[in-house]
């Protein structure tokens, strides 16, 4: 977290009404945009927005610092808008990348089963059920040093394969379509990476022998770790030099990529926040409905 985060999130604790009305202020739009894209009315997605403060509130202190503040108050929306079909006797999908091919078959398809390999069994992760937690946080370590890596040498073919396997769920023919690459270099360049990630994950769990480990894994873990982490989506600079078209030839492509050909929610919201951003009047009106009826649940706290 940056230290503008950290002192936020201290005020936040303390019972500070001047630091919830900036938290509120700083995440309602993209949060609002989101829930937009989620449900059919406004005010239902205000309401939602309005509920993800107030369970932000009710549960900041599980918030160990595990993903940035952003990313945890998208996962407990998600929450909030299953919830709210799951009210209306509808079974909505949430996925983080809006991404659908003709051969697509939605909800049958298993990150676990595109990264299949012995350099990354199941055992890596959940040995017991103690052990879930710790090994869920080598795999998220493992993956934002992976993301990190590629991004820093700027192997954005490689970082587009990573999303479109583990973050969008793709296979692997699916994805050399959309790359225009052979299957083939996704499948060398898929195994590379899983080769890496377990090698992370063995230099930081405390046994790297097959020993002892069990035959299954949770379903779509990595690409749980993957949403709440997030570690390739472009920052918010990053973002705002896009809408301007100032980012360097390749930062532009893989940005384009990412929110518009996997259609990253998350980012999307974001880009649709500073694309209105002058828009004040209106977020005024919401800031004040949205920190009018959550203060109280920060002065309880107090």
């Amino acid at each position: 977290m940056s230290e503008a985060d950290e002192h936020l999130l201290a005020l936040i604790r303390d019972g500070d009404q001047d630091g919830w009305s900036q938290f509120v202020s700083r995440f309602q739009v993209r949060l609002l945009a989101y829930a937009a894209r989620q449900v059919d009315q406004v005010a239902t997605a205000e309401d939602l927005v309005q509920d993800t403060f107030v369970g932000f509130l009710q549960s900041i202190d599980s918030y160990r610092k595990q993903c940035e503040l952003e990313s945890f108050l998208f996962q407990i929306l998600r929450r909030r808008i299953v919830d709210h079909y799951r009210h209306l006797g509808r079974n909505r999908e949430l996925p983080a990348c809006e991404v659908r091919t003709a051969e697509r078959e939605l909800n049958q398809v298993d990150p676990i089963n595109l990264v299949a390999s012995d350099a990354l069994s199941a055992s890596a992760y959940a040995r017991n059920h103690e052990q879930y937690d710790e090994d869920k946080l080598s795999l998220a370590a493992a993956i934002e040093k992976l993301a990190n890596e590629l991004q820093t040498a700027a192997k954005f073919r490689d970082l587009k394969i990573a999303e479109g396997l583990f973050y969008a769920q793709l296979r692997s023919l699916e994805l050399a379509k959309v790359l225009k690459i052979s299957e083939n270099e996704v499948a060398v360049v898929k195994r590379r990476m899983i080769e890496r990630l377990a090698r992370s994950i063995q230099s930081m769990t405390k046994s790297s022998s097959d020993e002892s480990m069990p035959d299954s894994i949770p379903t779509n873990l990595l690409t749980d770790v993957w949403e709440s982490m997030r570690p390739s989506c472009p920052k918010r600079t990053t973002l705002g030099k896009y809408t301007l078209k100032i980012l360097p030839p390749d930062w532009d492509e893989f940005v384009r990529f990412h929110v518009g050909t996997l259609g990253c929610t998350f980012c999307n919201a974001n880009l649709a926040e500073l694309q209105t951003k002058h828009q004040a009047p209106e977020g005024t009106s919401q800031h004040e409905r949205f920190f009018n009826s959550t203060i109280g649940f920060l002065n309880r706290r107090c």
